[in-house]
């Protein structure tokens, strides 16, 4: 949308402006690839797209592969995303907790009211590195009463797996592919879907759900894996960038039922005014333990 200018970003950040009361949405989660080139211009329009959430409501951003390098090819780690949304701009939504880097939101942990619970929101960058992992654990040991939503660019691959460079090196768009992963940057670290799982996820019980993007294929791909304190972990792939002017505005909203035992995955285009029913955009999962 940011590199070709289309309109349903714009769309969409209306339609949650306007659907946020009567649809009690608590916030906005993208998942990178904010921009396609990490260019100036794309940067300005991505945040002129999403001038009407942009201000004192949750908008949680974080990196992707586009979102870093020269022209957006990820050789290196620089992003112009500090430079148009920065630590102080998501103090605004009153939710930001905590940060790795001061200034920085690429890795940034948000508490959410959510009623009779607390609803956590952590946000890891592009291709985690070590030290984003380290910190990561220490956020969720120190939040360990909120029930938590991990948003990271890749994860789940197309196949209903995730990304595992050590037994699958077939998988396409690895992290391990962009330089951010090799040559000197490679002694930072960098984690995959499966070193993520196992490094972060598995270990805290109070992650119930992982949400990514990045991966081509049908773009609706999920997994449920137990932690190791037996909570149910769903895994799940969004992408809609195989669509026509990069995804005709879909998005996916998760509709938590009051009994905080079941989340309801939709899949809505507010340019379209249409629902998607397909068996893979319209879902219902169990929430165990609920919330």
């Amino acid at each position: 949308y940011s590199h070709c200018r289309y309109p349903h970003l714009r769309n969409q950040g209306n339609w949650i402006a306007e659907q946020r009361a009567r649809r009690q949405i608590v916030a906005a989660i993208t998942l990178g690839d904010l921009t396609d080139r990490n260019s100036p211009e794309e940067w300005a329009f991505f945040r002129d797209a999403l001038s009407p959430i942009a201000q004192g409501f949750p908008l949680l951003l974080t990196t992707g592969n586009h979102d870093n390098g020269n022209d957006g090819t990820a050789d290196n780690r620089e992003s112009l995303l500090s430079n148009y949304f920065d630590e102080n701009w998501a103090q605004s939504s009153g939710a930001l907790r905590a940060v790795m880097t001061p200034g920085h939101i690429e890795n940034a942990f948000y508490s959410l009211n959510a009623g009779r619970y607390r609803l956590g929101v952590l946000m890891l960058e592009w291709s985690p590195r070590r030290i984003t992992v380290e910190w990561a654990n220490q956020v969720l040991a120190r939040f360990k009463d909120h029930r938590v939503i991990v948003a990271t660019h890749a994860y789940v691959y197309e196949d209903s797996t995730r990304y595992d460079r050590a037994t699958r090196p077939d998988q396409q768009w690895s992290p391990f592919n962009y330089r951010t992963a090799q040559g000197e940057l490679a002694e930072d670290g960098t984690h995959d879907g499966e070193q993520l799982w196992n490094a972060l996820v598995r270990r805290h019980p109070g992650i119930f759900m992982v949400v990514s993007g990045h991966v081509l294929g049908q773009g609706a791909e999920r997994l449920t894996s137990r932690g190791d304190a037996g909570n149910a972990v769903h895994q799940v792939l969004v992408n809609y960038q195989m669509l026509d002017q990069g995804g005709l505005g879909y998005l996916r909203f998760f509709e938590i039922y009051p009994d905080g035992r079941t989340v309801h995955m939709k899949t809505y285009s507010p340019s379209l005014g249409l629902y998607s029913y397909a068996a893979d955009q319209d879902v219902r999962l169990e929430i165990e333990p609920p919330l």
